[in-house]
């Protein structure tokens, strides 16, 4: 229940922070300030690296850049906000430098990595710290 909460601030901030009002549909957010990096998609059904279950909305990337990203592409468009679950086995998402992204489906996974494909699989991240 309160991550759910935790996501849903999230994406008010983001909202506000772009400066859209009330019924505006938001495209495009100014993306300075974010965290550029490369981004990677997977659907492996069962036990993540920290022992936790995988399911949507999970991401594995450095965790101390923050519990919440919302991820944009390139260009400013909206993609996803997910929840920081593992820090993943790569050294990349240890550097913070890899975003990896959990799909249901491998289809999904396929569409998520055509979103990036224009900017050579990197978008923009936001990273947001949670209440503890």
């Amino acid at each position: 229940m309160r991550k759910g909460i935790v996501i849903t601030l999230c994406i008010i901030i983001c909202l506000v922070s772009c400066g859209a009002e009330r019924g505006e549909r938001v495209n495009t957010v100014d993306t300075s300030g974010m965290v550029t990096m490369y981004t990677t998609a997977y659907n492996l059904h069962g036990i993540t690296a920290n022992g936790g279950t995988t399911r949507p909305n999970i991401a594995a990337c450095n965790g101390h850049l923050g519990e919440i990203a919302v991820v944009y592409t390139i260009d400013g468009e909206y993609l996803t906000t997910v929840e920081i679950t593992d820090t993943g086995g790569s050294e990349g998402m240890k550097a913070g430098v890899v975003l990896d992204v959990w799909f249901d489906t491998y289809e999904e996974c396929v569409a998520w990595m055509l979103k990036v494909a224009d900017s050579g699989g990197k978008c923009k991240v936001l990273f947001i710290k949670g209440q503890g």
